[in-house]
């Protein structure tokens, strides 16, 4: 059971926080420290401190904070930010929910009939569906009418700035505010170490890189004349310790949610893959436009910003002043030039003939210096399955259809390791493991 008290707001002179208390029972506890030997893909960090000490203080709870002059913007009168935070918690260790603020009928509506039946089937090892146990109100949140989308600086954030700032949006659906939340999305301080953080060190790395990422935004939204709204949380610290590929877009939406009294409409920007799966098990954004649908409530709509791929985008953002200074779609959170994301952006601006606009973001001279490896690479991993393998394969038609000459070079080594692979694998196949 995870048990939700009322909100109330305090602030200490320059943040505001919206605050509930949360008492999760010693069997939901222990069946979400029994997921890491489950969800083997997420960096848990369940190995200090997990239930925290903090749980046992009588002013313990999860908090949603922002700057002071954005206070009467936070809502405390219903659940609702609090009840999307810790959904998916409850889903994956089936625990109830009960919640003693009251929630929007319209959400409760859409987690009982809709999200928790397509999430947890039996087939996929659940024995029963968890309840939400709260009063309910179809009485709108009063709010400023304000239009949002997260600013990350991604491909998929810049899009929908770039799209939904237009003049010809109509007034009501055009963007009027940016937001930049650190709830959890910096999930490790650096993907190429194995090192093992302390919690009060990892934390401490990960707010300073979050801060100098809400710089990056912060001068995005000063470019497109834009209010940019930081939201601050300790889910990931106090709560989750991990999974953040699972629950981003719970995260986001409570973030939002928390907020209510700004905004009316929030666009939350596609994960640009187009595919759809319905599990718990797999990276939220495969169900995102479900989520937004379900998390939509009498006064607060979220719209999923569009169906478009990544290679789409980038064939608009490629001229985008804000994203050709401030892009960052690094793994390792430093435009390394060397992981799949950038690996697979710098091709891509490349063929588009766009690669010198973005030298503010990238080292265009190393990349040139390797680019005939990475057109290898590339090559490569159009032929592997997964998000890669998928992105990998659009560049390539693209490149293809435009006429781009990939480098001869690259070919000839591609076409030799793959006459090397198969080789090998027809010696192993008559030979076994001798050779």
């Amino acid at each position: 059971m995870i048990r939700i008290g009322k909100p109330f707001i305090y602030d200490d002179g320059e943040f505001a926080y919206l605050k509930a208390p949360v008492q999760i029972s010693s069997d939901t506890v222990n069946a979400y420290m029994s997921l890491e030997s489950r969800f083997k893909h997420v960096h848990w960090r369940l190995y200090e401190n997990y239930p925290p000490v903090e749980w046992q203080d009588d002013n313990a709870g999860l908090w949603f904070a922002v700057p002071i002059e954005y206070k009467d913007y936070l809502c405390v009168e219903r659940g609702d930010a609090f009840v999307v935070a810790m959904l998916w918690y409850a889903m994956v260790t089936e625990s109830d929910i009960e919640c003693e603020a009251p929630v929007s009928e319209k959400l409760a509506f859409g987690i009982k009939h809709y999200l928790v039946p397509a999430l947890m089937k039996e087939e996929k090892g659940y024995k029963r569906h968890i309840s939400l146990i709260c009063d309910t109100t179809d009485i709108p949140v009063a709010n400023k009418s304000a239009v949002g989308t997260g600013m990350s600086c991604g491909v998929d954030s810049i899009y929908t700035l770039d799209v939904f700032s237009r003049p010809d949006i109509p007034e009501k659906f055009r963007l009027t505010h940016l937001t930049y939340f650190n709830m959890g999305a910096i999930f490790h301080p650096n993907r190429a170490t194995k090192k093992v953080y302390s919690m009060k060190e990892f934390y401490d790395i990960t707010d300073k890189m979050s801060l100098e990422k809400l710089q990056n935004a912060q001068a995005v939204a000063n470019m497109s004349n834009l209010p940019l709204l930081y939201v601050k949380s300790n889910l990931d610290s106090d709560y989750y310790r991990g999974a953040y590929g699972d629950t981003g877009v719970y995260r986001n939406c409570a973030c939002v949610l928390a907020t209510a009294g700004l905004f009316s409409v929030y666009y939350c920007s596609s994960g640009g893959s187009n595919a759809f799966d319905l599990s718990l098990d797999i990276g939220s954004e495969y169900y995102e436009g479900l989520l937004c649908d379900v998390f939509t409530t009498e006064s607060l709509t979220f719209i999923l910003s569009d169906y478009d791929t990544r290679l789409e985008k980038m064939q608009v953002i490629q001229y985008n002043k804000a994203a050709q200074q401030f892009l960052d779609v690094c793994f390792c959170f430093n435009s390394c030039g060397e992981c799949s994301k950038c690996l697979r952006t710098l091709v891509t601006l490349d063929i588009m003939g766009s690669l010198d606009q973005f030298k503010s973001v990238f080292n265009i001279d190393k990349y040139k210096k390797n680019r005939v490896n990475v057109f290898v690479w590339l090559l490569k991993t159009k032929d592997l399955p997964g998000d890669d393998g998928i992105h990998a394969k659009l560049v390539y038609d693209y490149a293809l259809l435009h006429g781009f000459q990939i480098p001869p070079e690259a070919i000839k080594i591609y076409e030799w390791q793959k006459r090397k692979k198969n080789f090998k694998a027809i010696i192993k196949k008559v030979f076994g493991n001798i050779v």
